[in-house]
């Protein structure tokens, strides 16, 4: 995926501060947007939601996307100067496993928070590179999972 907007200026350690703090800003922002869509949609009509919302949906995506971009742009420059253990790098992996975790995009043809079409094949991809993400932070430390589930 393309780094896009506000991220492709992010090329300094104090950038990718900032692009992982805004990116912070902007999950929230969209859970409290997809939070507010889903208690709209237990109020009114299935027909006039899909019309009413259509600009808040489409804002929530643009939203989610933005906030993508620049978890990872803050995470290429902080692991392209930063050693995988370092607590910058970890914090950026876990962010951005967590934002692909989440539902990607919200249709308007429905009101449960799923993906759109042809975005299921993206989540999997999307969970795939969570999990992916998440390995790294663990091997990173040095850390193994044990076959009752814990770590040492």
């Amino acid at each position: 995926m393309s780094v896009q907007g506000v991220a492709v200026k992010v090329t300094t350690l104090s950038a990718a501060t900032a692009a992982q703090n805004l990116a912070v800003f902007l999950k929230h922002y969209s859970d409290w947007m997809r939070l507010s869509l889903m208690d709209e949609s237990g109020n009114a009509q299935q027909q006039q939601l899909s019309q009413l919302q259509q600009p808040q949906i489409t804002k929530l995506n643009q939203t989610i996307q933005e906030a993508r971009h620049l978890y990872e742009s803050a995470l290429h420059v902080r692991s392209s100067i930063l050693p995988p253990h370092h607590p910058e790098v970890v914090a950026s992996k876990f962010s951005l496993a967590e934002l692909l975790d989440s539902p990607a995009t919200v249709s308007s043809s429905t009101t449960s928070f799923t993906a759109t079409a042809g975005g299921e094949e993206e989540d999997v991809v999307d969970g795939n590179r969570a999990n992916a993400l998440r390995e790294e932070i663990l091997n990173a430390y040095n850390v193994e999972e044990r076959e009752d589930g814990s770590s040492q």
